[in-house]
């Protein structure tokens, strides 16, 4: 009975190198292989968001990407999917790094073979579904168990329709946690799992009707906000960091006391996501240059421009 092919989204700005790996997946004897190739990050995501892929195989030196931020981004829009980070770089740090970040596989270009790139995106298949069950939720994030970015993408289409109908607001909040890599670093990534846990639950409780909350991968999260006025929004997202911020974690023998900057905008009802995210993402970047541990707000709503 022939079998369905392995699905592959190889994301590599080099043509060489891309024609390598797609001619020794396609040649091998034992499995069909179907790749479809990505060369920016960008193109990549929007592939994944159309295409239920069964494996990534990731450059991770990249013209709109740099080393580990394409991983990051990837898995924020599905968590679901192994990685191979297939790099030009032998630095094993770089690939430790890697594996704690959640890569299945770190193989260096100019090592490899056939039958090494076979057994790295098969493995790296049945090792996720291990992990994650086959029934993992596409738009859901395995760790802390919130929507992700797939979702909340989603999400903002559906609410901006409903508040446009209503004539109600929308806001829109990246929240961010301060010095994160402090907390992995000083303390392992178990207990930087553990932190990232808690503070989904502090968000998934501080949700009101209709709002909904996501991981955006990494300590980014964030929070779409119906109903809520920018000045509204940036008064709960201030009050949610003071609680972060007053309560330490107890963590096994560990007492850790965190901070997270964010920023907050308010929707057009003609904006799209895109243009939504960028503008929240430069209040967050103002926020955290500004000193951290603090909410940044950019007004953007027409209808609720001051006169």
């Amino acid at each position: 009975m022939a079998t369905s092919p392995i699905r592959v989204l190889l994301i590599e700005d080099s043509d060489v190198d891309a024609t390598f790996v797609t001619r020794l997946l396609t040649s091998n004897p034992e499995l069909t292989f179907q790749v479809d190739r990505a060369s920016r990050l960008g193109d990549g995501l929007v592939m994944l968001q159309s295409t239920d892929y069964d494996v990534t195989m990731l450059d991770i030196s990249l013209p709109d990407a740099h080393e580990l931020e394409s991983f990051e981004q990837i898995r924020a829009l599905d968590a679901r999917i192994p990685i191979v980070v297939f790099t030009g770089s032998d630095d094993e740090d770089m690939a430790l790094r890697a594996i704690e970040s959640g890569a299945q596989d770190f193989m260096a270009k100019g090592h490899v073979t056939g039958q090494m790139l076979f057994r790295a995106v098969r493995f790296a298949i049945a090792r996720q579904r291990k992990v994650l069950g086959i029934q993992a939720a596409a738009d859901s994030d395995p760790l802390t168990g919130m929507p992700n970015r797939r979702h909340l993408e989603t999400q903002f289409t559906e609410m901006l329709v409903a508040a446009k109908e209503k004539d109600a607001p929308v806001s829109l909040a990246l929240f961010d946690v301060d010095h994160f890599k402090r907390v992995n670093d000083q303390h392992g990534h178990f207990i930087g799992d553990a932190v990232l846990k808690r503070i989904a639950a502090l968000l998934t409780d501080a949700l009101q009707d209709e709002m909904s909350a996501a991981r955006f991968g990494g300590e980014e999260f964030a929070l779409l906000m119906p109903g809520h006025s920018l000045d509204e929004a940036s008064e709960m997202i201030d009050s949610t960091l003071k609680r972060l911020a007053d309560s330490p974690m107890q963590l096994d023998d560990l007492s850790i006391t965190v901070t997270a900057s964010a920023g907050v905008t308010d929707v057009d009802y003609d904006d799209s996501w895109e243009e939504t995210y960028m503008a929240c993402d430069v209040a967050l970047y103002e926020a955290k240059s500004s000193g951290r541990n603090r909410v940044v707000s950019r007004r953007r709503s027409r209808a609720q421009e001051v006169v």
